[in-house]
């Protein structure tokens, strides 16, 4: 029973450990406070609003494949959950976007491809600059 005990820490610390190098990710664009970036998995992409840098709160779930950016609009492409025979769109105003916004007050969408046309016609709306291919 005594040396059971004994084992028990060193198990638990290895397990705690080995949890740090699990989860890689990476920022593959930036514009104003809003970055794509993937977590865990390449096709995990979202778009989210950094706090600071390493820090921030989601705005538009995975996949997204597409942003483009103004400095006023953001826009975006999703294949929802990586089910590429559904495209979603989505637009944010960032005038009206803040820290700590609840994503559904900020982030309009999704959209079809027919409401986001007449969305970037009533708004201007940029087009999209980053593509990532893979998850196209």
């Amino acid at each position: 029973m005594r040396q059971s005990l004994r084992l028990v820490p060193p198990l638990i610390c290895s397990v705690l450990l080995s949890g740090c190098g699990l989860f890689d990710s990476d920022v593959m664009w930036r514009g104003g406070p809003y970055v794509l970036m993937w977590v865990d998995k390449f096709d995990n992409s979202t778009i989210n609003y950094e706090l600071n840098e390493g820090t921030s709160i989601g705005r538009i779930d995975a996949t997204v494949f597409a942003v483009g950016w103004d400095g006023r609009y953001l826009v975006a492409k999703q294949h929802p959950s990586g089910n590429k025979s559904v495209t979603n769109f989505f637009c944010i105003d960032s005038r009206l976007d803040a820290k700590y916004a609840e994503p559904s007050d900020v982030v309009v969408g999704p959209m079809t491809e027919a409401a986001f046309q007449a969305k970037t016609v009533e708004l201007n709306l940029p087009g999209f600059s980053k593509t990532i291919g893979a998850l196209e």
